[in-house]
């Protein structure tokens, strides 16, 4: 019993209202983070780069996710971690041991930590993606979520929220009346 010498609602009626209360404070403080996350890569002009390969490790290992920065290749010196894109369209992130003029654009060889070697391909480029920060393992979260997978399994969470949102409440001890 309550101060009020009310009888508490237990066993199924007051589990279901935790676990709906539980979910729905989890689902927001979530919800709360990634709008934030999502604001400050807008805000800082971020882009989200996931790793595949264990290439630049230790710096960069695989699962890892970077945020890069798009910056002029003028702006770019020796020990950068750049990302660019080689001729068959793929994305290759890499330190920079080489920057030299080229026309209008600058031509850079990059190298991967782990590689003894600098790549047998050189980038020129006007703009590449300079690599602010990595946070490890992050990108294997993230991963997944790219695609049409992750549309539809957002689209039922979203859905899912309505229900518990939009469901009647039922209150213990008796039946609503109206006024």
């Amino acid at each position: 019993m309550d101060q009020f010498g009310r009888r508490r609602a237990s066993g199924p009626l007051r589990s279901g209202w935790f676990c709906r209360t539980l979910g729905l404070r989890v689902g927001a403080v979530l919800g709360a983070l990634c709008l934030l996350a999502a604001a400050a890569v807008v805000v800082l002009g971020l882009s989200p780069i996931t790793h595949r390969s264990s290439s630049m490790a230790p710096a960069i290992s695989s699962g890892d996710l970077s945020f890069a920065r798009t910056v002029s290749a003028g702006s770019v010196g020796v020990g950068d971690v750049v990302s660019v894109t080689n001729r068959l369209g793929q994305r290759i992130t890499h330190r920079v041991t080489l920057v030299e003029p080229y026309g209008s654009s600058i031509r850079l060889t990059l190298k991967a930590d782990r590689s003894a070697v600098p790549d047998a391909e050189t980038y020129e480029v006007t703009e590449v993606d300079r690599v602010a920060f990595s946070v490890p393992w992050l990108g294997l979260l993230v991963k997944p979520l790219d695609g049409l997978l992750a549309v539809v399994v957002g689209g039922l969470l979203i859905a899912c929220l309505g229900l518990v949102v939009a469901s009647p409440h039922r209150r213990g001890g008796g039946s609503r009346r109206s006024a």
